[in-house]
């Protein structure tokens, strides 16, 4: 039996067990109902994780529409009411400030959320939120942050960048990189120190994450140490979720790309534009390291593993860590699932091994 399905995690240098998946109780929110019963495939039956199967219940039961139905504005709504309903109010023992980033050009000020764990200064992480380049806000992935902060001992700063469709690509990548830069220049002022500074992001936010990577070395800083990159969007090109069956990425479908990527590239040339498919650069040596962070049931594993193999043979070192039986999603909702929590272990010991 291979050691994916033993449960286990495999990255270049060291293997990652699960949890034990009674250690913390779901959420109360979500039932424990028999599972939803997916269309059986001739190539395989569905086998998802049980909190990733009750997750899916739940967003059926309450009638969740499909994205591709609804206008950005309608969607963001949706998103946000999902979050909160899934997210307990944790405790916070550090210091959040709310903070605005000049930014070149006449768009104005970028916002932030600086999580500052201790009152020691200690290393940056840039954290920039999922949803597709459309959806997601610093208080949508507020909880998460929260927990990166505490578990990295690193400040955190989260990223509020223009969305699409009101600001197409490469809007977003912009905000991203100028915070980056800022954040790099200003890291005394915000109690952070400017080395081994990391940048984060899920989803959408791994391909921002990535691009400004990318920026970074073409335009000689920030210095980026350490990219942590959360089923990140790899390839906007990528014709193999076309036929990717909808039963194995329950939480993220092919229409759903599709009315993602509608919304942020506004002409087919920029499809293939290194910063918005990281996988089309054809060089990529000397980019900071990289840990990848993928889930089974993804329409997004395929190309995030075959970003992972193109930094390898690049001479980046990568680490890879794959959940067997969850879905895309899973990190932004520590009270449904618990290998969010592991996760944010596995990039605390991936950052502190940064030299």
């Amino acid at each position: 039996m291979s050691a994916e399905k033993c449960g286990r995690h495999i990255s270049s240098s060291r293997v990652y067990r699960r949890p034990s998946e009674s250690s913390k109780p779901f959420s109360s929110i979500l039932t424990h109902e028999p599972a939803i019963q997916f269309r059986k495939s001739s190539e395989f039956v569905m086998s998802l994780h049980p909190q990733a199967k009750n997750y899916v219940q739940w967003m059926i039961k309450n009638n969740i529409p499909p994205l591709s139905t609804l206008s950005p504005q309608d969607a963001r709504v949706w998103d946000a009411k999902v979050t909160d309903l899934l997210t307990k109010k944790s405790q916070w023992s550090g210091k959040i400030e709310n903070m605005s980033v000049p930014a070149p050009g006449p768009h104005g000020a970028i916002q932030v959320r600086i999580y500052a764990p201790s009152r020691s200064a200690s290393h940056l992480l840039l954290y920039f939120h999922g949803g597709g380049w459309v959806l997601g806000n610093l208080d949508v992935v507020d909880y998460p942050c929260r927990l990166l902060a505490t578990g990295t001992g690193r400040v955190v700063v989260s990223v509020d960048y223009r969305l699409a469709p009101e600001n197409k690509f490469p809007a977003a990548v912009e905000d991203c990189y100028n915070v980056s830069r800022w954040v790099a220049e200003n890291a005394v002022k915000i109690g952070g120190l400017k080395e081994k500074m990391a940048v984060c992001g899920d989803s959408a936010g791994g391909n921002l994450a990535a691009a400004v990577s990318l920026m970074a070395k073409d335009r000689h800083e920030p210095p980026i140490a350490s990219q942590i990159l959360i089923y990140p969007i790899t390839d906007l090109t990528d014709s193999a979720y076309m036929n990717y069956p909808d039963d194995s990425s329950p939480a993220l479908t092919r229409a759903d790309m599709n009315w993602f990527i509608g919304h942020y590239i506004a002409r087919n040339d920029e499809l293939r534009d290194q910063y918005a498919s990281p996988i089309s650069r054809s060089d990529l040596t000397g980019l900071p390291s990289a840990l990848l962070i993928t889930a089974e049931y993804d329409i997004l594993t395929k190309q995030c593993k075959a970003y992972a193999d193109r930094l390898r043979e690049a001479g980046v070192h990568v680490s890879l860590a794959h959940y067997p039986g969850l879905v895309h999603g899973f990190f932004t909702l520590p009270d449904v699932f618990d290998d969010a929590h592991d996760a944010v272990n596995q990039i605390a010991k991936e950052l502190s091994s940064v030299l």
